[in-house]
């Protein structure tokens, strides 16, 4: 009986899967890049507290963008920082006048608080057509900027992005792993019709499709505010891709201990009880799996070999084409440890959600 359950465990993945795959598919015939007879007055936005360490690398990213810069406004808001932020700012914004302007957040009552409060704040002085969004401890490849405008033409308002963590050790290469794993699914489930996430570093739209939502102060609070916001826009109709491209690829850092890795799961996973069917589906077969992969083992010998094939082959089928386009091929060495840091950290998410506090960025959340 229990080694019947678990062959159908398996057999669920490889059809969710299979499913992916094809999914991958569509977004890619959908998320074609078409070059603009004129280029669009683009915003990008970047939200910073206590980001002294990275602010400079980022907005030094951002300043050489091949965008047209007379199309291109960079804005900096800065967070209550404590530390350096403001003043590396300053810096950097009396070096390139006119390029950068900086923002600093002021009290306010509205539904908006934290990142979504620096960003609504944002919204209020930017002047582009196009909103691009990342962090201050991301660095954007220096086509980011025009690759992803490419992808705003007929009814797309919305465009998600690729984010790579750097990976400089065994830690790093995992969540690199895991992180182009969660995206590929977010794109492929987007490419069949069902926005279940996007990461929001590497995140643009239109001003009309925020407006249209009333932008953060409107949306309801969440810890995860960027998926609150693609949620809000996606159901109010507009077109949205999330492609898998290297010229509009975004880096970012990797958290410094399992114990960062815990928080940062525990922030998306109490964001993430605010998904879609779709979105719970993908968890709900995430943890079945998760479950199969550790008993089948002590089941059978047939289970075991079935279960742990049907995993390593469905998670390459959708990892090899993300790893391909972005050349990074040579990751995939670290696979198979991936596969058991994997089914560990799925295991952790229902122990996570039974803390309700968030703490980010030096700040509680309930």
């Amino acid at each position: 009986m229990i080694e019947a359950i678990l062959l159908a465990i398996a057999a669920l993945y490889l059809v969710e899967y299979t499913v992916m795959r094809i999914g991958q598919a569509r977004m890619r015939q959908r998320a074609v890049r078409v070059v603009p007879e004129r280029w669009p007055r683009v915003t990008v936005l970047v939200a910073a507290r206590n980001e002294e360490a990275n602010i400079d690398a980022c907005l030094e990213a951002l300043l050489a963008q091949d965008y047209p810069p007379e199309r291109m406004q960079i804005i900096a808001v800065n967070d209550e920082s404590e530390d350096r932020t403001l003043e590396l700012m300053c810096a950097r914004a009396d070096a390139n006048p006119g390029r950068l302007t900086i923002v600093s957040t002021v009290p306010e009552n509205s539904h908006a608080r934290g990142k979504a409060r620096a960003i609504a704040q944002g919204m209020d002085v930017a002047s582009g057509e196009i909103v691009l969004l990342t962090d201050a401890d991301c660095t954007p490849v220096s086509t980011w900027a025009r690759a992803v405008v490419e992808h705003f033409h007929g009814d797309v308002a919305v465009c998600g992005g690729f984010t790579v963590i750097k990976a400089r050790d065994l830690l790093g290469s995992m969540q690199q792993l895991d992180w182009v794993h969660l995206q590929t699914l977010g794109s492929a489930a987007l490419g069949l019709g069902f926005p279940v996430g996007v990461i929001g570093n590497n995140f643009s739209f239109r001003r009309s499709a925020y407006e249209a939502v009333g932008g953060y102060r409107a949306v309801p609070f969440t810890v995860t505010e960027d998926f609150a916001l693609y949620q809000a826009m996606t159901r109010n109709g507009a077109g949205a891709v999330f492609p898998c491209s290297r010229e509009a690829l975004v880096y970012t850092n990797p958290c410094a201990s399992l114990g960062e890795v815990m928080r940062q799961k525990q922030r998306w996973a109490r964001g993430g009880t605010e998904n879609t069917i779709p979105g719970y589906t993908l968890f709900i077969v995430a943890v079945l799996i998760m479950f199969a992969f550790t008993l089948a083992p002590f089941v059978s010998l047939t289970a075991w070999a079935v279960v742990w094939s049907v995993k390593f082959f469905c998670d390459l089928l959708v990892l090899v084409p993300s790893f391909r386009i972005l050349r990074m091929t040579g990751q995939l060495k670290w696979f198979l440890a991936f596969e058991f840091y994997f089914v560990v950290q799925i295991s952790m998410i229902p122990l996570l959600l039974l803390n309700r506090t968030v703490v980010w960025k030096g700040r509680e959340y309930r």
